[in-house]
């Protein structure tokens, strides 16, 4: 071919003169690609070189490149070698959600039937230090279980006792962590109690209620708990989880009074009555700056407080009314009550103002 500009001779296909340098508009053949593999023609090919496919005469659009999501065009015919390759292994197939929904069912059912038999903790109180003459061990207890038991078919057989009015039970009065007094027996037993509403619940082995006085004399009741078995009839009751036995009357397992033993014994408190009634300044006339100290601890001390001080411990331990079962450090006031908290500060009131610094105790 010849350039355009100067007329010098050229290469074919060439897009600038060699001579002069000047640019060749040289029409370009419109490529052509094969219908079959796309693969690009000759020109004037009358068949692929790449598949041997025949090439017609009408020209060939170059595919267009495969984009993401997208199947691209099928690809030439691969000629079979003599390697194989392992088939595919089909995918694992999904779990199944049938087997965790099944187990979910089942334990909320189990939940409902649960909550629709009623059942019911009881927990007995606990002790430290027991009124009787026993070591200090803390009384544990079984879980107690409450059922419901259809009114209809109670059968005396099915408990060793039914409480469906006033009942009489034997045992220790001993004194719980959270000072309160409660009747403690040897053996667990089952109760059948029927509660206000006529409905029957079953307690099974339970060997302990809280006391509560109903009809008790007074100062029987003070002197508790005492040092011997009682027999305490009246009624019990539910109270949230706590079994309370409402005692009417107190004797000996024999069915003889005990109240005279109560009437004879003499007080040996400094202060008998300052958990009752305010003090005055002549309730404290004519005692020493050691018992007025005394008579201050003796407020704690009803409480079961016990002292870091030798000198108190020796001597509430002394008394035939003191049982110590709360560490002064776990000691909480707000169990007194507001006649006691004003008399523990007016006899502190009063031991400082006869001594600035209060009465020494012997460590």
């Amino acid at each position: 071919m010849k350039c355009v500009q100067c007329g010098a001779e050229m290469k074919d296909g060439a897009k600038f003169c060699q001579a002069c340098g000047a640019k060749q508009d040289v029409p370009t053949e419109e490529k052509r690609f094969c219908k079959s593999c796309g693969a690009p023609l000759k020109p004037g090919a009358a068949f692929c070189t790449a598949c041997g496919a025949k090439i017609t005469s009408e020209p060939q659009q170059k595919p267009e490149k495969e984009t993401a999501g997208q199947p691209s065009a099928p690809a030439a015919p691969m000629p079979v070698h003599a390697e194989t390759t392992a088939p595919q292994q089909p995918a694992p197939k999904k779990k199944g959600y049938l087997p965790v929904i099944i187990i979910v069912a089942v334990l909320l059912c189990a939940g409902i039937v649960a909550v629709a038999l009623k059942f019911t903790v009881f927990s007995a109180p606990t002790d430290e230090k027991t009124a009787a003459n026993t070591s200090d061990t803390s009384v544990e207890q079984e879980t107690k279980q409450i059922k419901e038991v259809d009114s209809e078919q109670i059968d005396s057989s099915d408990a060793d006792l039914v409480a469906d009015d006033e009942v009489s039970l034997q045992g220790m009065v001993k004194v719980s962590t959270d000072n309160r007094l409660f009747l403690e027996w040897s053996e667990p037993m089952s109760i059948l109690l029927k509660e206000d509403d006529g409905e029957f619940v079953k307690l099974n082995d339970v060997s302990s209620a809280y006391l509560q006085n109903d009809g008790v004399d007074s100062s029987l009741w003070s002197e508790l708990p005492l040092e011997q078995k009682v027999l305490v009839t009246g009624e019990l009751e539910l109270d949230g989880s706590q079994l309370i036995l409402k005692a009417n009357r107190m004797t000996d397992p024999n069915g003889n009074a005990i109240v005279t033993e109560a009437e004879e014994a003499v007080s040996e408190e400094i202060l008998p009555e300052s958990d009752s009634r305010l003090l005055t300044q002549k309730d404290v006339e004519g005692l020493s700056l050691q018992q007025i100290n005394y008579a201050k601890n003796e407020i704690y001390a009803r409480h079961g407080r016990k002292f870091a001080s030798k000198e108190l411990q020796n001597y509430f331990n002394a008394q035939s009314w003191y049982h110590g079962t709360v560490d002064a450090a776990n000691f909480k006031e707000s169990v007194l009550s507001d006649v006691e908290k004003k008399n523990a500060e007016f006899l502190a009131e009063v031991e400082f103002s006869i001594a600035p610094n209060g009465y020494q105790l012997d460590q």
